[in-house]
């Protein structure tokens, strides 16, 4: 009996040796991943230039808002300043003529 269960787990270091010396599934893996992996790779390396060629059309983006932005400040002066010119010349349009019409009835005065 003693050496029946001696051979029994003889047998089984030996099955339980083979099974961790076995690399099958190990290389099944490896294969998978090697056929998986670069058009993953391929994938990735095409989005991450997506992304960066994104990035350099943003800057120029953001470059031309602040252009456009300084342009319409620049457009909102003159225009302010053109505005308090033309009412100043409103101002000055009204006093002429005032000063027109005096002259006008200075004409009917003797002398």
């Amino acid at each position: 009996q003693w050496r029946k269960s001696f051979l029994v787990i003889e047998d089984l270091v030996e099955e339980t040796g083979a099974a961790c010396n076995d690399t099958t599934c190990e290389d099944a893996v490896e294969e998978e991943r090697a056929t998986e992996m670069p058009p993953l790779n391929n994938e990735r390396a095409e989005r991450i230039e997506k992304v960066r060629k994104a990035q350099i059309e943003l800057v120029n983006e953001k470059s031309k808002l602040e252009d456009l932005e300084s342009a319409v400040s620049k457009l909102e002066q003159v225009t302010k300043e053109t505005e308090e010119t033309c009412q100043n010349e409103e101002m000055g349009s009204e006093y002429l003529e005032a000063v027109r019409t005096l002259v006008k009835s200075m004409k009917n005065c003797p002398g």
